[in-house]
């Protein structure tokens, strides 16, 4: 016989649990209705500097749709909605993903269809057509807000200095205003000139305030350049639309501090910047001119005129100017036959002049007179193109005359003596004997023909030759390994290279410094196995110093300097770079990579 379980007191209020139980899972049964997405757009016809509102209408689940590649438009979401109805007994839920489309480019576009995928289903929404069409030409002073870009010199010689020009305009509150895309300044040379800055300006009678950022622009090549267009994001601040027959209408609430204001997105851009370079005139170009244009001015100081043998002195040097200084920093000096030379690490201070960009460069030579008498430091003079006369100049400074005394000690005077022959390529000079007789004759072997002649002695006198020459075989051996391994290396780098950016590739859409960090250990890598240096102890500098002196072209050199910059930029500054902007700097290195290899291996 089985015993109840349930005893008569607690079946009552077990009937009420099932029963609540049901009615909590009833809901679950009303939920797994129909499952559909639909895409709506508040409007089908816009402008370039206009957004179209994008809504994704999702019913039956609470996923969110997949976005197809839209390259047309730049899409930034704006949060999502959700709400639960329940009509005659039956409970649906809504959610609505909202998004701001912005174009890029004018046309006729099919966006769409967005789409739901998971648990081995695909629910597609249906397409859309938009259309954009190019702004309507206006004057920019009309509007409440815009941006402008140019240049102050759009027909420059090459290597000339440019300032570039972006501001942002605007006679209404804004918010959140920030540079989503920067300008491309591909064969340029690019410094910063001057920290953004803010003021106010009265255009056609109306008050603006103006941020202003300007860029000092070398162009590295000859023939048209374009910088390509500034995209600013921001926020209008207006007030909300309200009815007539409100209360409040004319009154103080309708400040924005009260809450009756709102923002709308607004998205700007600069036109592109063409600049027409020209190259540099040949006619009157001096002999071993480097490439050296602004406007410059040369002095220079020695620190004694009359030393002892075997002192130094020290030559300043001075060139002082706005230009392209800053890669120039090596002045050559002639007619220093008479003298053992030792360059100092060149110092440049940069600066601001009349609104340009230039700077001071200090050169350091340290001159130890290898000769007694009056000694001459010729004329110095440095070549320069200027813009401002079109035309070869000199900045000249000099001479100096030095008069060197015999040295009173007697160690520095034999330190000079053999620098002097050394340089000279003349016999060794005695200076002195020692304490004990040297034998300088052939008499000196005289007593020690017995020995030599018997076969031990033969053989301790063979026995250094034969050391000798097989440690010279031991050595060309492991020389020949030692240089097959250095071409291997060398070899290999550009197959390790193309290995190396292919896992940075893996890293576009990391947001942290991964991306970047990969991206310049694959050039420092493939520039050390290459030049058969330590690749991680490069400098951006020192690269491009090395490709230079081996025939590279000077715009694929600053290349490199600019994917340099851009990564240091990534990893330790504050702005982050799209992924657009990361997809070109590859792209960059990629292109950069395979002219150096091909040009180096030739």
């Amino acid at each position: 016989m089985i015993k109840n379980i349930y005893p008569g007191k607690y079946r009552y209020k077990i009937f009420l649990i099932l029963i609540a139980l049901t009615l909590l899972l009833q809901p679950c049964s009303l939920f797994a209705e129909e499952v559909f997405v639909t895409a709506m757009v508040d409007k089908n016809d816009l402008t370039l500097d206009d957004y179209v509102l994008l809504r994704l209408s999702v019913k039956g689940t609470r996923e969110e749709p997949q976005l197809p590649e839209v390259p047309e438009f730049r899409i930034q979401s704006r949060g999502s909605s959700s709400q639960v109805s329940i009509v005659n007994g039956q409970m649906s839920s809504t959610v609505e993903y909202n998004y701001l489309l912005y174009p890029k480019k004018t046309g006729s576009f099919t966006i769409g269809p967005f789409y739901l995928k998971g648990k081995g289903r695909r629910i597609e929404s249906n397409t859309i057509r938009i259309s954009v069409q190019k702004a309507v030409a206006a004057d920019t002073a009309s509007k409440d807000v815009f941006v402008v870009a140019d240049v102050d010199n759009d027909r420059p010689y090459v290597y000339e200095q440019i300032i570039y020009t972006f501001k942002f305009c605007r006679a209404v509150k804004v918010a959140n205003a920030s540079l989503t895309e920067t300008p491309s300044f591909d064969g340029f040379i690019k410094q910063e000139l001057e920290k953004e800055k803010e003021y106010q300006k009265v255009i056609n009678g109306r008050q603006f305030v103006v941020t202003e950022i300007k860029y000092a622009l070398f162009p590295s090549k000859t023939g048209v350049l374009e910088i390509t267009p500034s995209t600013l994001q921001c926020s209008l601040v207006v007030q909300k639309r309200r009815g007539s027959r409100s209360p409040f209408n004319g009154s103080i609430f309708d400040d924005s501090f009260f809450g009756f204001s709102e923002t709308v997105p607004k998205i700007l851009s600069t036109n592109p910047v063409t600049v027409r370079v020209q190259p540099l005139p040949v006619s009157g170009k001096p002999a071993g001119f480097k490439n050296l244009v602004g406007n410059f001015k040369l002095t220079s100081s020695l620190s004694a005129s009359k030393v002892e043998k075997g002192e130094s002195v020290t030559l300043t040097l001075n060139i002082f100017g706005p230009g392209n200084l800053k890669s120039n920093q090596n002045i050559e000096v002639s007619g220093l036959q008479n003298f053992k030379v030792y360059d100092d690490k060149p110092v440049f201070e940069s600066r601001r002049i009349e609104g340009k960009a230039g700077g001071n460069l200090v050169i350091k030579k340290a001159l130890v007179p290898l000769v007694e008498g009056k000694l001459q430091i010729p004329q110095i003079s440095v070549s320069y193109f200027n813009p401002d006369s079109s035309r070869y100049e000199k900045a000249v400074t000099g001479p100096y005359f030095i008069r060197v005394q015999p040295a009173k000690d007697t160690e520095k005077l034999d330190l000079v003596e053999g620098v002097r022959n050394i340089t000279s390529k003349q016999d060794v000079k005695i200076l002195g004997k020692d304490i004990l007789p040297i034998h300088t004759g052939l008499n000196a072997l005289k007593d020690a023909k017995k020995n030599v002649l018997s076969a031990f002695g033969l053989l301790l006198f063979m026995a250094p030759i034969i050391f000798f020459l097989m440690s010279f075989m031991f050595k060309v051996k492991a020389g020949n390994r030692e240089e097959g391994a250095v071409l291997a290396r060398r070899k290999n780098a550009y197959k390790v290279f193309k290995k190396n950016i292919f896992l940075t590739s893996k890293m576009l859409k990391d947001d942290g410094p991964s991306f970047y960090q990969l991206a310049q250990k694959s050039l420092k890598d493939f520039m050390g196995d290459f030049f058969m240096v330590p690749g991680s102890a490069l400098t951006a500098k020192e690269m491009h110093e090395m490709l230079i002196s081996d025939g590279v072209p000077a715009d694929t050199a600053d290349s490199i300097n600019r994917i340099m910059a851009f990564c240091d930029s990534g990893q330790f500054g504050s702005k982050g770079y799209t992924l657009k902007e990361k997809e070109n700097i590859l792209d960059l290195m990629k292109k950069s990579i395979s002219l150096i290899n091909k040009k180096l291996k030739k």
